[in-house]
């Protein structure tokens, strides 16, 4: 059984709410490395460290559990037990469950990693005497793309909520696609499983009962709207 652990910064030490993120690496030691260093770092609120789990789908499922800013994982998972999937395997199939979500991979086997990779930048090398290394370094990257998909994520808040302000019977057709499009990009980045497609919701608004149907799938994005300013503010 893999082993799980955290580590939390007490919260006198917080000024304010700091990221989560989750680290997977098969090795022990390694774990324990990391640990520490994001630990002393006081960059971050809670670090949790993982073995992989044997599948794909169970160690996705460990990290769809968590209310995570940011993940990382070693690229070469299979040295201590018998593992199907890369770290980069890892990324991308967590990505199709959170579109945009920072992510990294973090390697000795750096030619091979970046082969692999479906965007090289998010493989950093573990060697500290690497271009850019060094863990601190690392870390603060990390910070950086947490805030850089937040702000995102906020604005495309702020755009929908002064969409959905407005009168609506009053949205012309080029705000209503707007608000497909925009909550169809929020569902994707905060991995909502029965989201419909921009077609669907195309579809919906095409109906002869045009406007019903649009004030149901404005509330539906109202709501969604409140999920993610409790998740922004979390």
């Amino acid at each position: 059984m893999a082993v799980t652990k955290v580590m939390l910064v007490p919260e006198e030490n917080q000024t304010e709410k700091l990221p989560v993120i989750a680290y997977i690496d098969e090795h022990e030691d390694a774990r324990h490395d990391f640990l520490t260093d994001a630990f002393q770092s006081g960059l971050f609120s809670e670090i949790h460290v993982f073995a992989p789990e044997p599948t794909l789908p169970e160690m996705v499922a460990k990290l769809l559990d968590l209310s995570i800013d940011a993940l990382i994982s070693d690229y070469q998972l299979s040295e201590a037990a018998p593992v199907e999937y890369t770290g980069e395997a890892l990324v991308e199939a967590f990505l199709e469950r959170r579109a945009g979500f920072p992510c990294f991979i973090q390697t000795s086997y750096d030619d091979a990693a970046l082969r692999a990779a479906d965007d090289v930048n998010r493989v950093y090398s573990k060697n500290p005497k690497a271009e850019g290394g060094g863990r601190q370094q690392f870390l603060q990257r990390i910070i950086f793309q947490i805030e850089r998909h937040r702000a995102r994520l906020r604005e495309w808040h702020d755009e929908l909520a002064s969409l959905l302000a407005l009168d609506r019977k009053s949205l012309n057709a080029g705000q209503v696609e707007r608000i497909i499009e925009l909550d169809d990009a929020i569902e994707s980045n905060m991995g909502s499983d029965d989201a419909l497609t921009q077609q669907s919701k195309r579809d919906l608004l095409k109906d002869e009962n045009l406007v019903s149907r649009q004030a149901d799938l404005i509330t539906e994005t109202e709501k969604l709207i409140e999920d993610m300013r409790r998740a922004l503010d979390d």
